[in-house]
């Protein structure tokens, strides 16, 4: 946000009372906006979405090649397989005293052992797509499709498209009046249109040089063509006068 803050005061009153109305310039954010990454490594054979795409949650964004990962599932499963009918075989014998109480129990662990390798497996090859952990926009298609990537290794920015904030600073004297849960109203610039939002934060912290405080406040029903970045004019109005 812009440091040179401009605070704008308007007088209105009626026959009962007078009111005081503020005006401070702030910046549209999301709540949510965060970084995509690979969790295994391997060579992406699907990704479509680019710079400015729409998604909604769970979508499927990206695809690695999960052969390998596949393979080693089904490997896991045949060994567990095996394991199961010696399992089942030496508790069948330990019935005629042929073996004892510790072949049985080792037998068992090592099926119970086997069981967990496949659900580290299975969640190897769940980590093969890659699904949006909401509804929102693509900022920065980071990778590629057929690059070959590692674990950890960026693939998309995406932000949030529903849950909007705007982010202000205001003088820290407004203080004994604004409240939580506000409504208050914002011209967006580049729309030219008004939107009620309701406070949601004030920091707890005041500037001491500039004797002022950030507060963020939630867009009510955000509308599809407003998006982070834009910036606009809030407007709060001092009821207490």
């Amino acid at each position: 946000m812009n440091k040179k803050i401009i605070f704008l005061m308007i007088f209105t009153s009626n026959l009962f009372s007078m009111e005081e109305t503020f005006q401070s310039r702030a910046v549209v954010n999301s709540f949510d906006r965060t970084i995509l990454s690979s969790e295994i490594g391997g060579k992406i054979v699907f990704m479509q979405k680019n710079n400015g795409d729409y998604f909604i949650k769970n979508d499927i964004l990206v695809k690695i090649d999960c052969d390998i990962y596949s393979a080693e599932l089904d490997k896991i499963k045949i060994k567990r397989d095996l394991l199961k009918v010696k399992y089942d075989k030496t508790k069948q014998l330990s019935t005629f005293n042929s073996v004892g109480q510790f072949e049985v129990k080792t037998a068992e662990l090592e099926l119970q052992e086997q069981e967990q390798e496949i659900k580290i497996a299975r969640i190897n090859v769940e980590r093969c797509e890659i699904k949006a952990p909401f509804s929102g926009r693509i900022v920065e298609k980071i990778a590629s499709k057929h690059q070959n990537v590692k674990p950890q290794e960026e693939l998309y920015e995406i932000i949030s498209s529903n849950s909007l904030e705007i982010r202000t600073v205001v003088p820290a004297k407004w203080l004994s009046w604004l409240k939580i849960d506000e409504e208050i109203t914002v011209n967006i610039d580049e729309l030219n249109i008004d939107v009620k939002t309701r406070i949601l934060q004030i920091d707890s912290v005041v500037d001491p040089k500039s004797q002022t405080v950030n507060l963020r406040a939630k867009i009510e029903n955000p509308q599809n063509n407003i998006i982070a970045g834009m910036s606009g004019t809030v407007t709060f109005v001092n009821h207490s006068k």
